[in-house]
């Protein structure tokens, strides 16, 4: 599951609830649960992201994973 639903419009307060609420759910019906952060607002600035997201298409990356980024 891809952590997305919180808007840029949201504060970090907002994320941190909304995280929680998904984690206890998981917890709760017995489910483990694992989580992954990524900061790359600085990642991509000198990449021609074109070819960027042609290549990872083109080396099987998940179109879900490639259009996370895209954003």
């Amino acid at each position: 599951m891809i952590f997305n639903s919180v808007s840029k419009n949201m504060g970090c307060s907002h994320a941190i609830f909304v995280l929680r609420q998904y984690v206890e759910y998981f917890v709760t019906q017995g489910s483990n649960v694992y989580l992954a952060t990524l900061d790359a607002t600085k990642a991509f600035d000198r990449v021609n992201n074109i070819q960027l997201f042609h290549k990872m298409a083109h080396y099987g990356v998940p179109v879900h994973v490639i259009k996370l980024l895209m954003n």
